[in-house]
Parts: C-alpha cells; sequence; structure tokens
C-alpha cells in the first residue's frame, strides 16, 4: 500500500504536535504502507487579514483566526493536489483537516485526528473568544472535509460524537482508533515488575505533566498533594512542564522541575525516571482532546489519575489503567482512592500491570496504524 501523508508542516519534525504526525507516520512505514510525504506548505491570508484580525481583538476582544478559514485551507489544498498529481499513491491519509479539506482527487481521502472544531469551541479556553466569522469558517472547512472523506477516524470517542451529533457524519465512516504513545518503548513485562519493586511503600509519588497550570489542572494536584500530607499519608508531587503561580507557597514535598527537553539525553533521562519511579501520573484537565500523555504513562505501568473530560475516557478506563473523576470532585474523593491503594498494595501492583498490558495492546501506534492500515485496504 502506498499512501500520501499530508500535513501543513513537516510531519519529519518531532517537535511538531508532540511528535503525533511523526510517531503515526513512522508506524505506517513499519508497518508496511509506503508513504509519500505532504508537507511545509506555505501559508496565504485574505486581504487585509491582519488589519481585521488587529481590530476584533481590539474592538471586540476577540480573535481571528488564519487556522481556522476558507481562503488559507483551499491554499494549502491546492498545494497539496499539485504534489500528489505527481504521486502514485493509493490513498491521502491526514491528522489535520486544512491540507485535504478542499482536494481536487478521486483518490480515498482519509482523516485521522484528534477533535473537530464545534468541539473545541468553548471547550479549549483559546478557542473561546473565536470571532463570529472565525466559527462559520471553522465549521465550513469541518464539515467539507467530513464530506470529502471516505473514512472520518477519531482517536476518542467523544471525538467521534461531536461528527455525528455536531456534523451529522455518516455512520459508515465514522471509526475510533487510539492514538499511541509518542514514545520508543521497548519495556517488557519483566521490566515493569523491576520498576513495581523500586516503587515506594510509604511514600505516594505523584508525577503532573504538563504546560498549562489551570488547563491541565495543575490547582487541583496541588491542593490534593496538599490534603493528602494533611491526612498524614507520605507524598511527593513532582511538577514538569510549568511552575505553581508565584504568589503560591510551595512545601518541600512538591518539587518544581519546570520544562523538560525531551531533544536533550538529559532530559529523556529524567522525565524516564519520573515515570518509572512515580505512582501516579496526575492530570485531571479541564480540557483535553485526547491526553498522548495517558498513554505514554502506561508505557511505564503507571496508572493515571484525571478528568471525565473530552477524549480522555477513551484512554483512561476506571479501575483498568488509572481512575476518572468529575472536575467537582472533592479533594477526600481523591485521597481516599489513593490511600486505600497504597495500603492495599497488592492492589495497586494489579492496576500498574494492568495499565501496562493497555499500552500493549492498545495504546501504541503499531496497534493503532495496523487498524487503520485494514480500514484503509477496505475503501481502496
Amino acid at each position: 500500500m502506498k499512501i500520501a501523508y499530508a500535513t501543513t508542516f513537516d510531519s519529519n519534525d518531532i517537535s511538531n504536535w508532540s511528535g503525533t504526525p511523526f510517531h503515526m507516520s513512522k508506524a505506517f512505514t513499519q508497518n508496511g504502507v509506503e508513504i509519500e510525504r505532504i508537507g511545509n506548505l506555505s501559508r496565504r491570508l485574505p486581504a487585509f487579514f491582519k488589519i481585521k484580525q488587529f481590530w476584533k481583538d481590539f474592538a471586540c476582544g476577540q480573535r481571528e483566526s488564519p487556522r481556522f478559514n476558507t481562503v488559507t485551507a483551499k491554499y494549502y489544498s491546492e498545494q497539496a493536489d499539485k504534489q500528489i498529481a505527481q504521486m502514485n499513491v493509493q490513498a491521502i491519509v491526514a491528522p489535520q483537516i486544512n491540507p485535504i479539506v478542499y482536494l481536487n482527487t478521486k483518490k480515498p481521502i482519509v482523516l485521522w485526528t484528534d477533535a473537530l472544531y464545534s468541539s473545541l469551541v468553548a471547550f479549549y479556553p483559546a478557542f473561546c473568544n473565536h470571532s463570529a466569522s472565525t466559527i462559520e469558517q471553522g465549521n465550513i472547512v469541518t464539515q467539507e472535509t467530513l464530506a470529502r472523506c471516505e473514512l472520518a477516524i477519531f482517536s476518542s470517542d467523544w471525538a467521534a460524537r461531536g461528527a455525528l451529533e455536531l456534523y451529522g457524519a455518516s455512520k459508515d465512516k465514522v471509526k475510533v482508533v487510539p492514538f499511541g504513545a509518542n514514545i520508543d518503548c521497548q519495556h517488557t513485562l519483566t521490566d515493569i515488575h523491576n520498576m513495581l519493586k523500586k516503587r515506594s511503600r510509604d511514600t505516594v509519588k505523584l508525577l503532573f505533566l504538563g504546560k498549562h497550570w489551570l488547563r491541565k489542572g495543575g490547582d487541583i494536584v496541588f491542593n490534593i498533594a496538599k490534603a493528602l500530607h494533611a491526612a498524614g499519608q507520605k507524598v511527593e508531587l513532582n511538577f514538569v512542564g510549568c511552575h505553581p503561580p508565584k504568589e503560591v507557597d510551595i512545601p518541600s514535598y512538591i518539587k518544581c522541575h519546570g520544562f523538560i527537553s525531551k531533544k536533550k539525553p538529559e532530559g529523556v533521562e529524567k522525565i524516564t525516571r519520573l515515570l518509572s519511579e512515580s505512582h501516579f501520573l496526575f492530570v485531571p484537565s479541564r480540557a483535553e482532546a485526547y491526553g498522548v500523555v495517558f498513554c505514554e504513562a502506561n508505557a511505564y505501568g503507571l496508572p493515571s489519575l484525571t478528568s471525565h473530560v473530552g477524549g480522555i475516557p477513551t484512554i483512561v478506563k476506571n479501575n483498568i489503567n488509572g481512575m476518572t473523576f468529575a472536575l467537582d470532585a472533592k479533594p477526600e474523593i481523591y485521597c481516599n482512592y489513593i490511600i486505600n491503594l497504597m495500603q492495599n498494595y497488592s492492589q495497586y501492583e494489579e492496576l500498574a500491570l494492568s495499565a501496562f498490558n493497555e499500552y500493549q495492546t492498545r495504546l501504541n501506534w503499531n496497534s493503532a496504524t495496523q487498524t487503520v492500515k485494514k480500514l484503509i485496504q477496505g475503501i481502496i
């Protein structure tokens, strides 16, 4: 099988979109799919767009987004069309809408992404102030894409429901295939057993990985750690990616590491150590389309504590590889769950091993691309 893999950026660059297109396309190749890459596309904005954008922000506090714009999308698709014309491929696959929304091709088009526009409006903070014209155009390009696609594959049940309920997409073309972990992991069950032996039996170690303090629920994690300490449970909390606000007093059992670059060997080593030694990944996001970080935690036999929002419940299954909580859950609910597992450590170990099994069986890119490859074979 030979496909065109379309992105507006360079999908070979692991720094784009947290490495998802890089790992997705790499796994396709490893599963015998030949790939022709479409990327590094130029962006063209409508006339006077910058003026309109400035005025909307100044006068109304609204954002005119270049990402959700029909003129921009048409130009991206025109460039992709020219490249596809020079290729001998059987299908076009894209994790983004813009390169494929206005494609003029008879080849089947496959979208494999984590969310559609209407699902993100009023969900993610960055989408809450979009202008009326951006909202209109965001929905137009989404609807156009769904109409052109032979397959619309989503990483979560939440995203798939958005396609069906908000855009009226055909049930026949909508599928759910979770994304994998954006890491190269060769762990065996023996490795996980060894990690579990080294994890503390008396001090619960919590790990927060996220750049956005409020959206990722950093304040919730901070308060739960304090509540555990007040309840007499020894606790260590490691913050990676962001710092608490300056006015917050940080107790000695909370360690703030800031941003750790995975591009540096010492950064990879530090994150690997934290994932191996921790008992729980704790990221109770207020908004999350998917959350690849939860897949990555599973690769270390690390259960997740998180919120029941967006695409997260497709990854984190209660008492199988972690627990999801309501956004308004009280601290004692979290604390009781954590303390109970620490006091019944064999149950914790079973949960950790089950989390690793989830990684091995469904939350890895090899399994995901094998599934999508079969779906594509059914339409070419």
